[in-house]
């Protein structure tokens, strides 16, 4: 089963196809790179990764290296040190720019050349070599492996290097570096040709979006206060003369490099990373923009977009097999049931679902690769249009695989665009509606038919158990009852009356909330039985009982059941053992789910 996921980024990859833009020719080694060349990845905090095109082919990080070199800087200085140095200020130039602030000759911040060089200067170590080793292995442990240096790209860039030495002297000059800068240039445009591919950007995104630690090692690379320094840098400074139009229109933290990458963070969501060597005048990939501003767009991953996260949309997930039942089955369709019950899952879904909820949402599914789904939005409290568009895409996953989803919404959080149509999802009120619409599909994939209402009544354990003679004196004691849609059958408080089994219609079991207000606990449909559990708790109904549609029950009255244990023994241990089998039933599957959601 494909993710529909990745296919939303195949398709934004072919509409954003634009041939725009020129390599970065002042530099004889990009010069020579492949214009036409891309590669996407989107990285999720818990480490999996879509990607798009070839994420593993191998470029130089270039001045995508400048936010992880100015983390290191502040993680081995502090924050008072590095602000000696160098500032955080939006300089609205270019990144080549010689930009010092005149009255203390500060770079304006650390994402511009001057400010990248004086952050390299700073990293801690014996020597420039030292400096640029602990920088790679830094930045190795953000990407979860080990990166190498691209040597033709380092040697292109240092002969060519005559602005970036001017800065470095410049910066000498005003004791911004301290020792000799060409050692500091040297470790400079070593950091920036370190080879990284489209799926390493993608985790070192990833592992700053998850606040500092790397989603697959695990380890914590940045502590939680230098990593909001660094993101608000790169919103404001990363994308040098360009961060207002990005961060308006994109509205993430990033960084470009000339060899034509983009990484993009949404924090605690997903780390993002572009790959397209054709730079537009800002010296940034405009194929890259251009499809991070459709993302952003279609998948509400502005940072201005607020929602309330939760660290997992899935509050819980479970196989149909695990469900406690809510009403009898013939044995040979409880067999169909026991036997397939593990093709068809429950997802509870709980907070608001934006992107990440949605995407994690999805995986799951598709590593569950059920057949059939119920989606149970109950404790959804908003749904953002791309995770709605999100797991519109799994519905047509699941069809073109022969399943089908549906889905649990009774406040309509999550509305049915296609409601009405040929194309409209099952939709449900309650979970045991759904259960029971995913029973009946599953029966009938495996060549049974749903049984019919009469079939099921006979099939409750009450009268299914009995031999002929008990079940002929019970059934003359059953009295046929029948309630209007929205009457009261049995209420809380009330003594127990009998064992009442639906026949026809449908009715809702409720409790009310210390608060206030009633709480639905189920529904029940034909075959279903009610009011034998207040016989657990001295007789009297703990929960109401009212009737959802016109309602036709057989109850077996308190005063019946007395008298055929007062007046025939024999009939009425039959009749108690049934109760007892179905109790015992009921529980030994309750607890089997109950152990799913422990």
């Amino acid at each position: 089963m494909r993710s529909p996921v990745q296919r939303y980024l195949e398709s934004i990859v072919e509409q954003c196809s634009g041939t725009g833009g020129e390599v970065a020719a002042y530099i004889p080694e990009l010069a020579n790179a492949d214009p036409d060349r891309f590669a996407l990845a989107l990285a999720t905090v818990d480490g999996h990764v879509y990607t798009v095109g070839d994420a593993e082919s191998q470029y130089s990080i270039q001045s995508i290296s400048k936010p992880f070199t100015y983390a290191l800087a502040l993680s081995d200085q502090g924050f008072g040190a590095v602000a000696e140095k160098v500032d955080v200020e939006p300089s609205g130039e270019a990144f080549n720019e010689i930009s010092l602030a005149s009255d203390t000759g500060r770079p304006p911040n650390p994402m511009i050349n001057a400010g990248a060089i004086t952050a390299a200067s700073l990293v801690a170590g014996d020597s420039s070599s030292h400096r640029f080793n602990r920088v790679r292995d830094w930045f190795s442990g953000f990407a979860g492996r080990e990166l190498g240096l691209d040597e033709e790209v380092y040697t292109s860039e240092l002969t060519t290097a005559h602005r970036n030495r001017a800065i470095a002297h410049m910066l000498r000059e005003f004791n911004i570096l301290e020792g000799n800068p060409e050692e500091t240039l040297d470790q400079y445009v070593r950091q920036c040709a370190i080879s990284v591919n489209t799926h390493d950007l993608a985790m070192m995104a990833a592992t700053l979006a998850n606040g500092g630690v790397q989603p697959t090692t695990g380890k914590r690379m940045l502590e939680p206060t230098y990593v909001e320094r660094v993101l608000s840098v790169m919103a404001t400074c990363g994308m040098y003369d360009a961060a207002g139009d990005w961060i308006s229109a994109v509205g993430m933290p990033a960084k470009s490099g000339v060899s034509g990458g983009i990484i993009a963070v949404l924090p605690g969501q997903v780390g993002l990373a572009v790959f397209s060597p054709r730079l537009d005048p800002h010296g940034t990939s405009a194929r890259g923009v251009q499809v991070c501003e459709r993302m952003s767009k279609d998948m509400d991953m502005h940072l201005m977009h607020v929602g309330r996260m939760s660290n997992t949309a899935v509050r819980a997930r479970y196989a149909l097999s695990q469900v406690s039942p809510r009403r009898s089955r013939p044995d040979a369709d409880q067999a169909v049931l026991d036997e397939h019950g593990d093709r068809a899952m429950v997802y509870e879904l709980h907070g608001d679902l934006l992107f990440a909820g949605a995407e994690h949402v999805v995986r799951a599914i598709v590593d569950d690769a059920p057949d059939l789904v119920i989606l149970d939005v109950r404790k959804v409290d908003d749904v953002a249009a791309v995770a709605r568009h999100t797991l519109l895409g799994l519905r047509t996953v699941l069809r073109e695989a022969a399943g089908e989803a549906a889905v649990v919404d009774p406040h309509g959080v999550m509305p049915d665009p296609d409601a009405g149509t040929d194309q409209a999802s099952p939709y449900f009120d309650d979970l045991d509606s759904a259960v029971r619409w995913c029973e009946d599909e599953l029966l009938r994939r495996h060549g049974r038919e749903p049984t019919d209402e009469q079939t099921l009544v006979n099939e409750h354990p009450l009268l299914r158990d009995l031999s002929l003679e008990a079940r002929e004196v019970i059934d003359v004691r059953m009295e046929e009852l029948h309630f209007s849609a929205d009457e009261v059958v049995l209420e809380a408080g009330g003594k127990f009356s009998g064992v009442h089994v639906i026949v026809e219609g449908a009715a809702i079991a409720t409790v009310e909330r210390p608060s206030g207000g009633a709480v639905r606990l189920v529904t029940m449909n034909p075959g279903t039985s009610f009011g034998e559990l207040a016989l657990g708790t001295d007789g009297v109904q703990d929960t109401t009982v009212r009737a959802i549609s016109d309602l036709t029950v057989l109850r077996l009255s308190a005063e019946s059941i007395e008298e055929i244990t007062a007046t025939q023994p024999r009939v009425a241990l039959e009749m108690w053992q049934a109760m007892t089998r179905d109790a015992y039933r009921v529980a030994e599957r309750a607890l089997r789910a109950g152990a799913t959601f422990g």
